[in-house]
């Protein structure tokens, strides 16, 4: 290996880790604008927390200011309560005595009664003034009883709203319970996302200091590498310099006189391996034409379902000199060991097929690096026997064929008949649709057979 190589290789060498540090320095840049624009967030997430807390601030305030009037409000109402109960004691006890007086009217007037029955006229006028006496006294506790039922019936009312407005109160305290669980549930969500960003940043910080040290490791490789390379070029330039100046013109005449014997040699042996090519070339072509026309005849007689053609060939007509050849192709039939073209003489339907079963024979000849094969509407002009025989036959392919890792077949179709049949032979699981959504916009979509 001569120097030049040598520092070409280098060169080469030197221009790949620069491209490498050049990807690396490409990464961290990349890496520092995703913390740029963590840190951004972070800064957003810190006045949202700041906002929060101020307004977590001034509602503790409100509350404190609305809880003395709510204790004020329930002190008051044990008062009333208090009141209240101290109301329906005397009321209960006004009742009692009245009904004790009238149990004693009801004594008096049965004994009044029997003093009637008895005609006991000594008493009877004190009596009448005792009855008269009780009359006003029932009268004036009547009108007592009624103004203590009429008290009892507003002690009763207030009582009513007084269990209203504490029934009220008691909602407006539970309510504010709750908005202070809330404002507390908030601020421990928001606190945990304090952590995770706090958390996060400091990972990245981490990351972002062990690829700036990367990154200046790398800054300093490339200097220090550009310099080499400076170094070599210069060298190289001072050596091919060096070159031109030493060379003589006897071994140029030399090395010149080498060459043409050699190119002389190599004619010679170039028309040798011409004709050993040539000739090797006319025996691969005989044979991979009889391999492709015995392939055809085999898919030819499997699939057709007809009786008017016995097979297919392929011929080729050679024309030209030894020099220069060409060759023409055609595809005759044969019925009864006669052969004729196919030009002019087929259905739309046999051209199809034929056509199809030309490409599987060239492709099963020729093509067993680049197994893909693709079938564009192979059932046009194809009667129903030949669709069901031409499934058949591509359902045995496959399954000839599908233990090979390079083999696939593509077939695109609009014969709904044709792709299942295809389904029913269980050689394939799914196949893609291609159709237009809402907004007319081409959509392929994967269906299961089945």
């Amino acid at each position: 290996m001569t120097d030049r190589e040598r520092l070409n290789n280098a060169l080469r060498l030197y221009d790949s880790e620069l491209s490498s540090f050049k990807v690396n320095e490409s990464e961290v840049k990349s890496q520092v604008r995703e913390k740029a624009a963590l840190e951004g967030r972070i800064k957003e997430w810190k006045e949202d927390i700041a906002n929060f807390t101020a307004q977590l601030k001034e509602l503790d305030v409100k509350i404190a200011d609305a809880q003395a009037p709510i204790e004020q409000l329930e002190r008051e109402w044990h008062d009333v309560q208090r009141e209240l109960n101290a109301k329906i004691a005397q009321a209960q006890k006004t009742s009692q005595d009245i009904n004790m007086s009238c149990d004693k009217l009801d004594t008096t007037t049965k004994a009044v009664d029997r003093y009637v029955k008895e005609k006991r006229g000594r008493r009877l006028k004190e009596c009448n003034e005792k009855i008269e006496q009780l009359e006003e006294q029932i009268k004036d506790l009547s009108t007592e009883l009624d103004q203590v039922r009429e008290s009892i019936r507003l002690i009763d009312k207030e009582i009513s709203e007084s269990a209203a407005s504490m029934s009220n109160l008691r909602e407006n305290l539970r309510i504010r319970r709750l908005r202070q669980d809330i404002a507390g549930t908030q601020a421990e969500i928001h606190a945990i996302d304090l952590e995770e960003a706090a958390k996060a940043k400091r990972i990245f910080e981490e990351k972002y200091n062990i690829e700036k040290q990367k990154e200046t490791q790398l800054q300093s490789s490339y200097a220090h590498i550009g310099g080499e390379i400076s170094s070599l070029q210069a060298q190289l330039e001072t050596l091919q310099s060096d070159m031109q100046d030493f060379e003589n013109i006897a071994k140029k005449y030399r090395d010149q006189l080498i060459r043409v014997k050699m190119s002389d040699m190599a004619n010679t042996d170039l028309e040798k391996y011409a004709k050993a090519l040539e000739s090797a070339i006319m025996k691969y072509h005989t044979l991979k034409m009889e391999e492709v026309n015995d392939t055809m005849r085999h898919l030819w007689n499997k699939t057709y379902q007809g009786t008017d053609i016995d097979g297919i060939k392929i011929r080729s007509d050679v024309e030209g000199g030894v020099s220069k050849r060409s060759y023409n192709y055609r595809v005759v039939m044969t019925k009864d060991n006669v052969e004729m073209d196919m030009r002019g003489r087929c259905s739309a339907g046999q051209k199809m097929l034929a056509s199809i079963i030309i490409r599987l024979a060239l492709a099963d000849s020729f093509g067993q690096n680049c197994g893909i094969l693709a079938l564009d509407e192979p059932t046009n002009a194809l009667d129903t026997e030949n669709i069901d025989a031409l499934a058949a036959s591509l359902v045995d392919i496959i399954n000839e064929r599908k233990t090979s890792s390079n083999f696939q077949l593509i077939i695109i179709t609009h014969d709904e008949n044709f792709l299942r049949k295809l389904g029913q032979s269980d050689v394939m699981e799914y196949y893609w649709r291609v159709l237009r959504d809402s907004r007319q916009k081409s959509v392929i979509e994967r269906h299961r057979f089945g």
